[in-house]
Formats: C-alpha cells, structure tokens, sequence
C-alpha cells in the first residue's frame, strides 16, 4: 500500500488510505493509546453507523473529486513506529492515519487544485476524542524539533513541525505542516485536525506539483467536510 510521504515524493494522486473500517481500538501498552489502529476488515458498521453519510462526497468540495478507497487498502495496518513515543501522534497524523483508541473510522481520496487529500474521519468513546485532539497537541509541542520515523520499513526525517492557524466551526481544531525527506527528496505535509464530539477529523494533504510557500490544506475540502457534520 502506498503511503502519503511515498506519494509525497513522487507527487502521486494516488493517497495513502483504507476503505471504510471498524477497529477494536488501537490500544498500546504506553498507557496514552496512541499506537495505530489495529488491522481491521471492511465492514459496513461504520457506513451504518453515520459516518459514511457525513464523510465527504462527489461534488461537495468545490474544485475536487472525491472517492472511496480501493477494497483491498482496508486489509494493511500502517506500521509508523517513532524512536519517540511521544512523537507518535504527530507522526500517524503526518502518515495520513490516526490517533488510536478508536471505535470505527471512514476514508475517502480528493484531488484537486495541485493536492492530494487524505480525508479520515474518526469515531471514539466516552471522552477520547477530546484526548487524542490533548495527545496530538502535546506531541506537536514535544516534537517541534524534528525526529525520524519508520513508515513501513522506510525510514523518513521529519524537519520542524510548526502550528499553523486551525480552522473555525469545530468543537477543537488545529493544524500543523512539516517538510519530510526520503530517499533525499523533501515535500511539504500539511494536516488539518478538528473534533466535532466524538468525532475527530483528520486531513492531510501534499501537493502534486510544485508546491509554493503558501501551500494548505485545501480551505475547500476542510469546509466541505466541517459542513457535513453540523
């Protein structure tokens, strides 16, 4: 399966994703939760369960096509593995996955104006959700320096990860971009997290062109899907 920082080098459209899932939790052992979801099969629990009607859809994001990952990508686990533990929020959001602890999660692709989009949207219990948007923004603190981390195999250089203005309408939000290396190649990563209750969105984009200073994560694909879930 590809991975983000993989399509992020070689400026594919193709996003790094899974079909819509329904995972146990992705619980770790280091007490936060914070490992990776487990893996999971597909499963229309999460479609049934509201989530699929307020995942985004063709022509709700002005200027992008939207769609449903591939079947066969919900089957592969995301092995991100930080030196770090404390890294390890950031680093799954920069991968295009999520903070663990989750009940069930949807994914859809969107491409457009010169960006590729991971669109996830998370389901969590009790008050976990505002606990993983707490991890994530320590993480983002602790590790502003930079660390390296191994993407299946692969290991990648992330530089600084700086905070970048959060977009309103939502419960909790932040954003944050970091330049990532592989193999000598570096390319932006820009992310966009917001919890609207138990939910949590989580978007992440890289360009498909060249990609000027100001490159974000496309305003219309974080409004598009802050609207679908009012």
């Amino acid at each position: 399966m590809r991975r983000l920082w993989v399509q992020a080098a070689v400026a594919s459209c193709v996003l790094v994703s899974a079909c819509d899932v329904t995972s146990g939790g992705g619980g770790g052992g280091d007490g936060l939760n914070l490992k990776s979801p487990q893996q999971a099969s597909a499963s229309p629990g999460a479609e049934a369960a509201g989530l699929g009607e307020a995942a985004l859809g063709g022509g709700d994001a002005k200027g992008f096509s939207v769609a449903v990952p591939a079947a066969g990508d919900a089957l592969g686990q995301r092995d991100v593995r930080v030196t770090e533990n404390t890294c390890a929020p950031v680093a799954y959001v920069l991968s295009g996955t999520v903070v663990g602890g989750l009940t069930s999660m949807v994914v859809r692709e969107a491409s457009g104006e010169d960006a590729a989009v991971t669109v996830v949207l998370a389901q969590y219990e009790g008050e976990r959700a505002q606990s993983a948007m707490d991890d994530l923004s320590t993480a983002v603190a602790e590790c502003a320096g930079g660390f390296t981390v191994t993407v299946d195999g692969d290991e990648r250089t992330v530089g600084k990860v700086a905070p970048e203005i959060a977009p309103p309408g939502a419960d909790q939000a932040m954003a944050l971009g970091a330049v990532v290396e592989s193999g000598g190649v570096k390319a932006p990563v820009k992310v966009v997290v917001f919890r609207k209750g138990a939910t949590v969105g989580y978007i992440s984009a890289v360009p498909t062109g060249k990609a000027g200073k100001d490159f974000a994560v496309p305003h219309a694909v974080v409004d598009a899907q802050l609207a679908k879930l009012q």
